[in-house]
């Protein structure tokens, strides 16, 4: 359960991804572009953007005409709002959306009877024209969804689902299948909106294809699609196959995927632009017109629940690899090249650059998986990526990644407090870029390291480096899911310190106010984030008002730390050393025994 603050950020977040897609339709569209100062109008607008969010991030339609191919919502629209259909699982999808005008709302408000009563969809699945008062169906219902039905040759094999976008919690799940008429019902209450539809977008893994299709070239005079080989494991069963596939496929596909494709790899899509050996990969694919390219390069592996091969597809010199659930472990740095080869390519609509150039791919397959081996299977997916990328300079930081802690951290920062915990660097660039996401919501790790540390009264150490406490079993051992509510209010007053200390001091000249609160601004942040951590949630106080009144007392806490013996080494005559003091062991005790007052 969220924390206020926190559904409120995460609600203002919501609205910020909502103008945002809104902003992608034409100007000259009064649905989307209501004018300045009607806010009844522009809840509407979020309200329909919100289907546009659901099909952007459930079925990576990127593109704005096409999801508003599939918005039925208006006059006459039979209680469907939007529709899709996967013709690959065969699935019908039909939505209903409540969008709510404030964050409370969107949390307590639920939707009604009288709502889902409101959909026709049996009616409509089954072509009627016109509603049971005998009111024609709107031309998006008719001309759209089911012209789309019509045109399908298997339609009777179609599973229709019902979707509900909004809270459903004073309705039993009995009662929904009832009130819509017997069809299966998925729902998207506002922390599942959140976590599946509003997070996948922010940090670009949204674009998720569970049978992803790669093009494989059957040059191969011998015509050998493939090795492969069965591999033993304590808990699991991999299956191993090496082949070469064309270097313009992976560039397509870590094009179109970004992050979906690389939730199991120490970096993230964005974060690969900053690496030299981008240039020479670029180079051995421009400058050279033949295949050396596989032998230059060691590869790319990726590992699927289930990967098959074929042949029969209907194209002399060619097959077919369908990966399921594919993620790229080893070789992002080829594939992230490769891909801003093929988006330049796209631009001028000429592929010449990857003729005849290929890649070696190794996939790797869990066999015969059960769900009870799916921990066994994450375990033994994050083992391979650390292997994979154990060659390549990668920072341990970026090894911790995928640990357990670090993704139960960073769920418990995003639904509780409506913070980004960035366990990749440049995980949520897209965001960022996009205006989706301000900068301080965003959770750096070494920063969270120092807050955490200062929650434990080390801080002398918060001032240190802090890149020893990323090696294997430290980091699990400081960080703990427990104190993440302490962790949110410290990095919280620690990003107040660092606002105050920007301020303009009251004496000219006094960088870091040091009259107004001694040397809490210039070397005692850490200490002042212990203080407050520790003390100001337990009386109740926020972030701010625990700092205001913490720093009004820090004057008279060095003056009293100056007086206290075990300080003794840092005094030279009448000075004292501060900067030596607040790195030393005594501060931690001493922040202890000093009688804060909140």
């Amino acid at each position: 359960m969220g924390t206020s603050d926190g559904n409120a950020r995460l609600y203002n977040t919501l609205c910020r991804v909502l103008d945002s897609l809104r902003a992608e339709a034409p100007p000259s569209s009064p649905i989307y572009n209501p004018p300045p100062g009607n806010q009844s109008a522009v809840i509407q607008a979020r309200s329909r953007a919100l289907l546009h969010l659901f099909l952007k991030a459930r079925f990576g339609l990127v593109r704005f005409a096409e999801r508003e191919a599939l918005v039925t919502d208006g006059a006459n629209d039979g209680g469907i709002d939007a529709y899709y259909i996967d013709q690959r699982n065969k699935r019908i999808f039909v939505l209903q959306s409540k969008f709510r005008a404030t964050a409370v709302n969107f949390v307590s408000a639920n939707m009604t009877p009288s709502d889902l009563l409101k959909m026709d969809v049996s009616r409509i699945m089954h072509g009627e024209k016109r509603s049971a008062n005998g009111v024609s169906y709107n031309v998006q219902i008719i001309t759209g969804l089911q012209r789309a039905m019509r045109k399908l040759p298997d339609v009777g094999s179609y599973t229709t689902q019902v979707v509900l976008l909004g809270n459903t919690r004073s309705l039993s799940a009995h009662h929904l299948k009832k009130l819509v008429e017997g069809y299966d019902v998925d729902q998207f209450p506002h922390e599942r909106a959140y976590r599946d539809l509003l997070f996948p977008v922010i940090n670009g893994t949204y674009f998720t294809d569970p049978n992803l299709k790669i093009e494989i070239n059957l040059a191969n005079p011998k015509g050998d699609t493939h090795l492969e080989h069965d591999v033993k494991t304590e808990a699991l069963r991999p299956n191993i196959k090496l082949l070469f596939v064309p270097t313009r496929e992976i560039g397509r596909i870590m094009h179109t995927y970004k992050n979906s494709i690389l939730r199991f790899n120490p970096r993230s899509f964005l974060e690969l632009s900053n690496n030299t050996v981008n240039q020479e990969i670029e180079a051995s694919i421009k400058n050279m017109g033949s295949n050396e390219f596989a032998l230059f390069n060691n590869g790319i592996t990726i590992i699927a629940d289930r990967t098959e091969i074929s042949s029969d597809t209907a194209k002399q010199g060619t097959a077919q690899v369908i990966l399921r659930n594919p993620q790229l472990v080893n070789g992002a740095q080829t594939a992230y090249t490769l891909a801003r080869i093929y988006e330049g390519c796209s631009s001028v609509k000429d592929f010449e650059i990857f003729k005849g150039k290929e890649v070696l791919l190794r996939v790797i397959t869990f066999v015969g998986l059960k769900a009870s081996r799916q921990e066994a299977r994450l375990d033994l997916i994050g083992a391979i990526s650390k292997a994979s990328n154990s060659q390549t300079k990668v920072e341990e930081s970026d090894r911790r990644a995928n640990d357990p802690i670090q993704l139960r951290l960073q769920q418990e920062f995003f639904e509780t407090y409506g913070l980004y915990y960035e366990r990749k660097r440049g995980e949520f660039s897209d965001g960022l870029h996009d205006g989706y996401l301000p900068s301080d919501l965003v959770v750096k790790r070494e920063r969270l390291v120092r807050v955490s540390l200062a929650c434990n009264y080390r801080v002398n150490q918060a001032r240190s480096s802090v890149s020893k406490f990323f090696k294997a079993g430290v980091f699990a051992s400081l960080l703990k899911i427990k104190d993440a509510g302490q962790y949110a209010y410290g990095y919280e007053v620690l990003a107040l310190l660092e606002k105050k200390r920007k301020q303009k001091p009251k004496v000219k000249g006094d960088r870091y106010h040091k009259k107004s609160f001694g040397q809490a601004l210039r070397y005692g942040q850490y200490a002042v984030v212990a203080v407050c951590a520790n003390l100001g949630p337990a009386k109740k106080k926020t972030e701010s008002q625990a700092l205001e009144s913490v720093l009004l007392q820090w004057v008279d806490f060095e003056t009293w730390a100056e007086k206290q013996q075990s300080n003794d080494s840092y005094k030279s005559g009448a000075a004292f050393d501060y900067v030596n003091y607040y790195k030393g062991s005594t501060i931690n005790t001493d922040l202890q025994h000093y009688s804060f007052s909140l």
